[in-house]
């Protein structure tokens, strides 16, 4: 068994459940926290558990702690990431999967290293063991998994500290207390170095619960019927991806299916013939081929017109999420109403110069008017872009070139300016320089006329002087001749 937590009681949970509903009543968000994180919080005592387990009580910081996780699950959209949301060829290379249990009944979450390659896009692994740790939430109630990294056959080639750091500060930041082991498989001894690196990274308790097996002992944590039979098992599983089931709505959705306020159907119509009953366009889009983002403000404005006669419901991804924010994610239109749309390039981050950067908007007719944000995202949980029901539309992510254009010229009218101020400021220089020129110039004259007045002046001296001195001493010298 993993080592024991310190486990908190019913008062203690319900201390940290009222201190964040306080601090969310009284703060200011410029946009709420998503609907299922806050039913969570305020219904479910697992996930105030797994805080205050992994904070050995301590209500305040398990209080941060979980704030700053609702903020991430956010902006990460990790509540509405589902498979068609990921890189397909990295998600169906096994590389990164889930499959059998350990000794305790957890799911494994297996990183088979070899696969791996550093060449791959971070973000988009990422994302991957995202999608998988919420999925098997989902499925089994927020369990916790057992982390495999299957080191077999792995060289210095492979092998990506800065993933494996990555996966554990995931792990470390968002999903409190949510490992049963950490399992290290066969680990060649010229990695040791590199896992020593990784272990600083890991906080006490993860410490605890790291361990370094190989098919001697790897029964010990997985049991022989449920090990892989590369592990030394008799489990002949081969990967292949299996997309995640789509459970049956939540009664509530059902029931508002056939609600009375829902025109052209009947009373006794449920959701799945509703849906089906789609025929014509839901949505126009303006713009409907690009998403144009200002140049200065990195912002651009999406509207959805809802040309039909019911209200639907709409959901946008993209194909780089950590790129752009998306607000609202998804919602219901009402019939002939119109949404608009906010999306933004993070800083620090710029466009594709080869189109991939794309946004896809998906409609389908929404259950009821008044649906409640946690029942669109799940239906949209239940729903694929493959599904006949489901409008898609395709936008290609590019700078707005009116705007760019606007800012061209603006550029260039600003570029003119300066070069003729500048011109102004250069003949301003010269014309002073010319007058500075002419004026020491003349001042040389000057000097020169004063220069040519004064040795006039001192060469007429010297004359006079000779000749006065010459008549004294011929008028002396006469007398003593004689």
């Amino acid at each position: 068994m993993a080592p024991k937590t310190k486990i908190p009681n019913s008062s203690q949970i319900e201390e940290l459940r009222q201190k964040f509903n306080k601090k969310y009543a009284a703060s200011q968000l410029t946009e709420p926290f998503h609907p299922i994180d806050i039913d969570r919080i305020r219904n479910d005592h697992l996930w105030l558990q797994r805080f205050l387990e992994q904070y050995d009580l301590d209500v305040e910081t398990s209080l941060t702690k979980l704030w700053e996780t609702c903020q991430w699950r956010l902006s990460y959209g990790t509540n509405d990431l589902t498979e068609a949301d990921l890189n397909q060829e990295y998600l169906r290379e096994g590389c990164i999967y889930v499959h059998s249990q350990d000794v305790d009944g957890k799911p494994l979450l297996i990183f088979r290293v070899k696969l791996h390659s550093k060449t791959k896009n971070l973000d988009e692994l990422i994302r991957i063991v995202v999608y998988w740790i919420e999925r098997q939430q989902r499925e089994n109630h927020l369990t916790q998994l057992t982390l495999v990294f299957d080191m077999a056959g792995t060289g210095l080639a492979t092998m990506d500290v800065d993933f494996v750091r990555r996966v554990v500060e995931t792990f470390k930041l968002y999903y409190p207390n949510s490992l049963n082991y950490i399992l290290v498989f066969e680990l060649a001894w010229i990695l040791n170095a590199a896992f020593r690196v990784i272990k600083a990274l890991l906080p006490p308790k993860a410490v605890e619960i790291l361990k370094m097996i190989s098919k001697k002992d790897v029964t010990q944590y997985v049991p022989p019927d449920k090990c892989p039979v590369m592990w030394g098992g008799h489990d002949d599983y081969e990967f292949q991806f299996v997309p995640e089931s789509k459970s049956v709505p939540p009664k509530s959705m059902a029931a508002n299916a056939g609600d009375d306020d829902q025109p052209h159907h009947h009373q006794d119509m449920d959701l799945d013939k509703k849906l089906t009953a789609v025929d014509r366009s839901m949505l126009q889009l303006e713009p409907n081929e690009y998403v144009n983002i200002c140049p200065q403000s990195g912002e651009a404005k999406l509207k959805l017109t809802n040309i039909s006669k019911e209200a639907v419901a709409y959901k946008i991804q993209t194909t780089s999420p950590d790129k752009f924010r998306v607000r609202p994610r998804c919602g219901v239109v009402l019939a002939n109403d119109i949404a608009e749309v906010s999306i933004w390039l993070k800083p620090d981050h710029q466009l594709s110069t080869d189109t991939k950067d794309k946004f896809l908007v998906m409609a389908v007719i929404a259950p009821s008017i008044d649906s409640s944000a946690t029942e669109i995202t799940e239906l949209w949980r239940q729903k694929d872009t493959t599904d006949p029901d489901v409008e898609n539309h395709r936008l290609v992510c590019r700078l707005d070139e009116k705007k760019k254009g606007d800012d061209q010229l603006g550029r260039a009218s600003e570029k003119e300016q300066g070069l003729k101020e500048r011109a102004d400021q250069i003949e301003a220089k010269l014309n002073f320089t010319t007058n500075l020129q002419y004026a020491t110039l003349a001042l040389l004259v000057l000097l020169f006329a004063g220069f040519c007045f004064l040795m006039y002046n001192q060469m007429q001296g010297l004359g006079g002087g000779s000749c006065e001195h010459k008549a004294s001493s011929k008028a002396f010298s006469c007398p003593k001749n004689k």
